[in-house]
């Protein structure tokens, strides 16, 4: 009797393991935003919820943010912001959110680039340029540039990264972890991450229907330039604004740390006035929004 009980014990016990296990590895993905050829989705494990977004719109800022639950309790939520520019060119920036104490992955995908061409920004090393007030920029270019049917699409890069206050009562962004190359597999490419406790992850693209540079060369030139002028591109972009390296104090953990400054420094106008790029147009306009 006591070896059935034991037998049957066991059996429950591998069974219930079994479905576990399934259940943290099944994934299902839902659609999040959509626009010409433009289909952004979120492909996440059953056991997170996306619940109904709460929508508010300011102006041409359309914002979708979507609670995360697990079993009823909210784990954090996702946040999906438009940003429509004068020019008719769309940011949009993807804001994930993990308030609990377990780590949660999932990936936010673009579909439909089956025959799409890439013109990637991150194949050259990039330099690392130490500077006496801010110290190293850990970021890099954005991924590059997704040429499709009927969109030109700017891809920035993910960035992980934990809230501190500093000892004058500032809240920055301590960058942990920036991923910067998205497979693509049968025309979709892939933004995958691990969410750790208490951490958030930012990304963005810039869509537009239009060609965002002038000429091939141009576009060369300007990533060349980027690599070697640190601070002239801005690559963490949010809905809030550009987040740049901040200058280096006496507290260690400004070392990685980043703000959205008040009155950003930009070359963009006067790479628009010397070339007439769409790129430069729409980059100047959302830094002076």
């Amino acid at each position: 009797m006591f070896r059935k009980i034991i037998i049957l014990t066991l059996t429950l016990f591998f069974m219930a393991l079994i479905i576990f296990t399934a259940v943290m590895f099944l994934k299902n993905e839902e659609t999040l935003y959509t626009y010409e050829d433009v289909t952004l989705s979120i492909d996440k494990p059953t056991f997170i919820t996306l619940g109904d977004a709460q929508i508010t719109t300011d102006g041409d800022v359309t914002t979708n943010t979507y609670p995360l639950t697990f079993l009823s309790l909210s784990v954090g939520s996702l946040t999906i912001t438009e940003e429509t520019l004068p020019n008719g060119d769309i940011f949009l920036f993807d804001k994930a959110e993990n308030t609990s104490w377990m780590p949660i992955t999932f990936s936010v995908n673009r579909s439909g680039l089956g025959d799409a061409m890439i013109t990637h920004w991150n194949e050259e090393p990039m330099l690392q340029q130490e500077e006496a007030v801010y110290g190293t920029d850990a970021t890099r270019n954005p991924f590059g540039v997704v040429r499709s049917t009927d969109t030109e699409t700017l891809v920035g890069n993910v960035y992980v990264s934990r809230t501190l206050s500093l000892g004058n009562g500032e809240r920055v962004q301590e960058l942990r972890h920036e991923i910067y190359n998205f497979p693509v597999d049968e025309g979709v490419m892939e933004k995958s991450l691990w969410l750790p406790p208490k951490h958030q992850s930012e990304s963005w693209m810039l869509i537009s229907t239009e060609a965002l540079f002038d000429s091939p060369e141009t576009e060369t030139e300007w990533v060349q330039f980027a690599n070697e002028n640190r601070r002239a591109q801005f690559n963490w972009l949010t809905a809030d604004g550009p987040r740049q390296k901040m200058e280096l104090t006496d507290d260690l953990r400004t070392e990685l740390a980043y703000m959205i400054p008040e009155q950003p420094d930009s070359v963009y106008r006067e790479w628009f006035e010397k070339t007439s790029s769409r790129f430069f147009d729409s980059m100047e306009r959302y830094i002076n929004e």
